[in-house]
């Protein structure tokens, strides 16, 4: 069974998902690349990134993040997309737009009772991806700030 269904195993949804968790880790630690010296970036960076990655792998940090995502998922999930179906009958020709339920959880848990317990469990599974995901990072600095600084100095200077 998938976790969440509306970003399933092998989608584009779920690649970006976790794309863009990669790139929020990233992108700070590949920035002070560009503004301190490599030697001084790539220890203090990975040192960073490395009580990043403590952080996020801590048990009630994990939990705190989960409850906080779960929190933002539920108020999405109680969008009532009914009225919206109403309001786009114009663009539809005029005609009804049949709902399968009031609100998205509804309708999610018409396709499957086990969504919300699915959500939840995929969600807590996230949270622990982004603390390895933020191991292996540290790992990856150095190779990464050397791409960063090869990148940047390909590129005409834009200032």
């Amino acid at each position: 069974g998938e976790w969440f269904p509306v970003c399933p195993k092998g989608t584009p949804m779920r690649s970006a998902l976790f794309t863009a968790i990669a790139l929020v880790v990233a992108t700070p630690t590949v920035a002070a690349a560009q503004t301190t010296s490599p030697v001084e970036t790539s220890s203090e960076a990975q040192q960073d990134v490395q009580g990043m990655a403590d952080t996020l792998n801590d048990p009630s940090t994990q939990a705190a993040v989960a409850g906080a995502l779960g929190a933002a998922m539920a108020a999405v999930l109680d969008i009532r997309v009914d009225k919206m179906a109403k309001a786009l009958e114009p663009l539809n020709g005029g005609k009804k737009i049949k709902m399968k339920g009031n609100t998205l959880r509804e309708m999610a848990e018409r396709q499957d009772p086990k969504f919300e317990r699915k959500m939840e469990e995929g969600t807590k599974t996230a949270v622990r991806s982004a603390g390895s995901l933020a191991q292996a990072l540290a790992v990856m600095l150095p190779e990464l700030q050397k791409a960063a600084k090869k990148m940047g100095d390909a590129l005409p200077n834009l200032q």
